[in-house]
């Protein structure tokens, strides 16, 4: 998506297209190295979603190719910009995994943890709004950093709810006991459905009409 947006602009080559990307710090948004770069645009110019339309040579440099996004490139672009705009995607991120496994530590460490956590958001939203800030004095358009603005507002979110976890175990108001009973091995049983546990959802009557819907 990063590449097909350069190329939307106009054509470039893979050098120049990493060198905006950087420009741009979309490296923050995604795993940008040479290599992830060039396997792109081979997978890319593969698909028929650019094509190679000039070679370029500076001294004693080896030729680069500049691509063009094609039309099916610009509709498969905005076709997946769309998609992922309006539906959210199963991301797996690293955090609710460990948030998942939180009881094996002690309470002690937990806080301890979630502590640092706290203190690396901080830091981060503090730089966010530095660059947020330098952004406007050189009077760039804030919706070209629109992903700058959700990333602050998302962290603090986050900042927020770990302050006040850590606050519920120190207070003790929440339950933490790590000789504490396993929840129950098939959590599909009890995850939606909304009936208490043996509960039919065929009454005493059969099935009754609707009830799958």
């Amino acid at each position: 998506m990063a590449v097909l947006e350069i190329l939307e602009e106009q054509p470039a080559h893979p050098y120049e297209i990493q060198q905006v990307m950087r420009d741009r710090q979309r490296d923050r948004l995604v795993k940008l190295t040479t290599g992830s770069l060039y396997h792109s645009v081979e997978r890319l110019e593969r698909l028929g979603l650019i094509k190679p339309v000039d070679t370029t040579r500076q001294g004693r440099l080896p030729e680069r190719t500049v691509y063009t996004i094609t039309e099916e490139g610009r509709a498969a672009f905005l076709g997946r910009l769309r998609e992922m705009l309006s539906a959210p995607a199963d991301e797996f991120p690293e955090f609710p995994v460990a948030l998942a496994l939180l009881h094996t530590l002690d309470r002690e460490e937990a806080i301890e943890r979630l502590n640092w956590r706290a203190a690396i958001l901080e830091a981060l939203i503090a730089g966010c709004e530095v660059m947020a800030n330098r952004l406007a004095e050189f009077d760039v358009e804030p919706m070209f950093f629109i992903d700058l603005d959700w990333q602050i507002c998302s962290r603090r979110a986050e900042l927020k709810w770990i302050n006040n976890l850590v606050e519920r175990l120190r207070s003790g108001s929440l339950h933490w006991d790590r000789k504490a009973a396993a929840p129950p091995s098939r959590l599909s049983l009890i995850e939606g459905s909304g009936k208490p546990h043996g509960s039919s959802a065929e009454g005493t009557d059969g099935p009754r009409e609707g009830a799958a819907s």
